[in-house]
């Protein structure tokens, strides 16, 4: 009986435990859809995707211009370049900002407020401008301004910290190469023009 009573005793609390109704478990929190360790850039790199989202809007900017100020087939087409392959890598780098968890990407803090005013004084310049006039000075700017890219984005992918971004980065420098060559044959006189 004594051994009974022990029996008893002990399964007593796994009765009770077993009979209580149980609590729902806490509900697991989702998986993000990018690890949180590569979810932040560094400073450099945000810094970097800034200044490529920057000369992407002005580059579409000014190909636009190009469509409807000159008068040379050529420039218009130069400038219809421009835009397509300035949205494409602007698409590019908006998708790379927001899978990083930047959903607006940040002023381009490497330009000088001497820099934007001279920039913004250039292009209300250009707008002010047609065919020919318009040709000359569009074409020397976009020459010294893929130039000054060119090297840039040399340098930007050196420091660039994320590979995703360097890849970008890589891909997007024969783009602006291939400008500066087309520009550098719009900026030659036409055989009819030394006559």
């Amino acid at each position: 009986m004594t051994k009974l009573l022990c029996v008893l005793m002990l399964a007593l609390p796994v009765v009770a435990v077993a009979g209580t109704p149980s609590r729902p478990a806490p509900p697991a929190s989702p998986a993000p859809s990018v690890p949180i360790a590569d979810s932040k850039l560094v400073e450099v790199d945000t810094q970097i995707v800034a200044h490529q989202h920057a000369v992407n809007q002005d580059e579409i900017t000014l190909g636009k211009l190009a469509q409807a100020n000159s008068s040379t087939a050529a420039v218009k087409k130069y400038g219809a370049t421009l835009v397509k392959d300035h949205t494409a890598g602007d698409k590019n780098i908006i998708a790379f900002a927001k899978a990083k968890g930047i959903p607006a990407i940040p002023a381009d803090a490497s330009e000088t407020e001497a820099g934007k005013k001279d920039k913004a004084d250039m292009v209300a310049k250009l707008k002010t401008l047609k065919g020919a006039e318009f040709d000359h000075m569009f074409i020397d700017m976009m020459a010294a301004g893929h130039d000054k890219e060119v090297t840039r984005i040399t340098a930007d992918i050196a420091q660039a910290t994320d590979k995703n971004l360097v890849t970008i980065l890589t891909k997007t420098k024969p783009v602006l190469q291939d400008h500066a060559k087309t520009e550098s044959g719009l900026q030659k006189p036409s055989p009819s023009a030394a006559k």
